[in-house]
């Protein structure tokens, strides 16, 4: 701690050097309860941990408050590092929370760390933080302990069912979807599959629905490769950078089966249009308006069209316009996802309607009938995707007594449609029960009442296993002339001098800043700022001192053993660039012990933890076959796809190079 700068000297002012870390601390609680409140997943463990920071706020301000009081324990330098180790420990919720509470972050953290070991390793740190700080909490901890165990038998239930299930081709186009998104301003794409349109055949035997809409809005059916496809007039710009972006991205999604297939673009009569696969039905709306869907028929549309949103979401984007208009059914009666115009990034702009009488608030969540520029999230999602629910259960649009303008306030206020059954066989009742708990789990006014697509999915397939001797009856999917009876009718002190001389608390920068002044060669200055955040358990920190140490940034002795197990220390607590560079610490000694095992575990590990670098690295182990390991091209490539998509550029080189496509 030689040299540090910034003590406060100044000897009234014990409280001077906390007044930036409550800030900071602040600043960190807030977000967590915001990423906790917005949770799509393992709501009660982002709860459990939300509630536990939520409390420090009081404590916290009361050090302000009482400073007078607390003035001998604030001029305590254990005690400043206490406040700095509270910190970390709220940064590591905050990441973790971030993680295990969407989708695509939790499928990643449960392959690097136990997701029930870091839950129980977190609030050991914020307990013991507590004690440090002698933070009055009060709280029945029995009652603590009875919520944790009821969050932590939660997690991976719905998940764990659902893997199994899934395309494994979900985390690919995640990541190929994630490239094509940040780089759709500064790269030109490939964009859709352009067909001659001579290879777009009229049919055989036409028939009166060969055409369906009015120009300019239409679409006609034609033979492309032997399959039927729909030819959907398009007014824009294929030649569009953000165009071309969009289409490869919808390329992507039609690998998913419940989303309707995208062939490409071409023209017909000099009209620009866009092919996709033929819906023999139509809409789902169109079908049941001119036919009764059976329920067995019904739980099984409902589940794949959860399929198929499950997957949206995992390549973070949302539909923002669910409902049967938007669903396409098949001849072989397979629901597909289509019309994705509003559809948006999780993370990026929210969906405007610019007229209040837009039919689609028959759908919206009430947090966006409240205000139309509330962000769109995964939970007005799942809204809407309960009053999709609803819609084909009765077969009909819903709130259809009320006028638009009327349906607003009526929802606002938590009013729903009705859901009651016509007399029905004992089966079909028990059936439509379910159904119905699973529609009123998901249509809740408050947004984190709502169950997640995973829960609803694990609902549903449930159902759906219940039933499944149904479609071995040979009971008819659909019924004529519409028979099924669906519905059946603050304190201030004055500042005084201690009774005692008491050195004031040496003031300390905070590690991004030790950060910056690596990155500015301030090395001094840097090591200072790590030597001390090390010393107080911070990871990152610990990253930073070793390789200071290894790489001899600060006085040019390399190598230091000291280096080497702060790096594996911070490794083994789950630092992707700690794994990394200690893996590479042992690339001069790889013929000595297990140390070849040990490198590949370590860099592997800093692959699974997205760090490019090591990816590549990876990759072209496998591909080339280097460090005798047995050469395996295809886990090779692999890598170096994952690389290339995290922008790698020997990754991308080495690719174009070898004439392998990026995807």
């Amino acid at each position: 701690m030689n040299n540090v700068k910034d003590a406060v000297g100044i000897v009234g002012d014990a409280i001077g050097p906390y007044i930036p870390l409550i800030q900071t601390a602040s600043s960190l609680i807030t977000k967590i309860i915001e990423i906790c409140e917005a949770a799509e997943y393992n709501k009660k463990v982002c709860n459990a941990l939300a509630e536990r920071v939520e409390i420090t706020r009081v404590p916290m301000e009361l050090l302000k408050v009482r400073k007078k009081k607390n003035e001998k324990e604030l001029r305590n330098e254990s005690y400043y590092n206490a406040f700095y180790k509270f910190i970390y420990v709220l940064e590591e919720i905050e990441k973790y929370t971030k993680e295990i509470s969407k989708y695509h972050g939790f499928r990643k953290y449960v392959k690097a760390i136990s997701v029930k070991e870091k839950f129980i390793k977190l609030t050991e740190k914020y307990d013991n933080t507590m004690n440090d700080l002698h933070f009055a909490v009060t709280v029945d901890n029995e009652e603590r302990r009875r919520d944790d165990e009821e969050a932590l038998a939660e997690i991976f239930i719905e998940f764990d069912k659902y893997l199994k299930s899934v395309d494994n081709k979900v985390d690919k186009v995640y990541e190929e979807v994630m490239y094509i998104k940040k780089h759709i301003d500064d790269k030109t794409f490939h964009g859709a599959n352009k067909i001659d349109s001579k290879y777009l055949e009229l049919p055989l035997r036409g028939k009166s629905d060969d055409k369906r809409g009015k120009h300019p809005n239409y679409v006609v059916k034609r033979i492309y490769r032997g399959q039927e496809v729909a030819c959907k007039s398009n007014s824009t710009t294929e030649d569009d950078t953000k165009v071309q972006g969009h289409l490869e991205i919808l390329i992507k999604l039609s690998e998913c089966k419940h989303i309707l297939r995208f062939y490409g673009v071409s023209k017909i009569d000099d009209d620009n249009v866009r092919v996709f696969e033929w819906a023999h039905y139509g809409t789902l709306k169109e079908l049941y308006e001119k036919k009764d869907i059976q329920w067995h028929y019904k739980v099984r549309f409902a589940l794949n069209i959860c399929r198929g949103l499950l997957f949206l979401q995992n390549a973070e984007i949302l539909h923002h316009d669910l409902r049967c208009e938007n669903i396409l059914i098949t001849e072989s009666l397979e629901p597909k996802i289509y019309n994705f115009k509003l559809a948006r990034y999780t993370f990026g702009n929210t969906t405007t309607l610019k007229e209040e009488d837009n039919e689609a608030v028959r759908w919206l969540a009430p947090e966006k009938l409240i205000s139309f520029m509330a962000k769109y999230t995964t939970q007005c999602e799942i809204f809407s995707f309960g009053i999709l629910l609803w819609e084909l259960a009765f077969e009909k649009i819903p709130y259809g007594s009320l006028r638009v303008d009327e349906i607003k306030d009526f929802v606002i206020k938590g009013g729903r449609e009705i859901i009651k059954f016509g007399d029905s066989t004992p089966e079909i009742s028990k059936l439509q029960e379910n159904y119905k708990e699973i529609i009123i789990n998901i249509w809740k006014n408050n947004p984190q009442e709502r169950i997640s697509f995973l829960k609803a999915f694990d609902m549903l397939d449930g159902l759906y296993n219940s039933i499944s001797y149904m479609f071995d009856k040979n009971m008819p999917a659909l019924l004529d002339d519409k028979t099924l009876d669906l519905d059946g009718s603050k304190e201030i002190y004055d500042l005084v001098l201690p009774d005692e001389d008491i050195s004031p608390i040496v003031q300390i920068i905070p590690l991004d800043e030790g950060i910056q002044a690596y990155k500015m060669h301030e090395h001094q200055k840097a090591w200072e700022c790590f030597e001390y955040h090390a010393a107080n358990e911070n990871i990152t920190a610990k990253y930073w001192k070793g390789r200071y140490l290894w790489d001899g940034f600060l006085d040019g002795i390399k190598e230091r053993e000291e280096g080497r197990e702060l790096l594996k220390e911070a490794a083994d607590e789950g630092h992707p660039d700690a794994q990394l560079f200690y893996a590479f610490t042992l690339k001069n000694v790889l013929a000595e012990k297990d140390n070849k095992n040990t490198f590949i575990k370590y860099i592997t590990k800093a692959a699974e933890g997205n760090n490019n670098f090591a990816q590549f690295n990876l990759g072209d182990i496998y591909y080339k076959g280097k460090l005798k390991i047995q050469k395996n091209e295809n886990e090779g490539i692999k890598w170096l796809r994952k690389a290339a998509l995290n922008d790698n550029n020997k990754a991308i080189q080495f690719l174009e190079e070898k004439g392998i496509s990026l995807y």
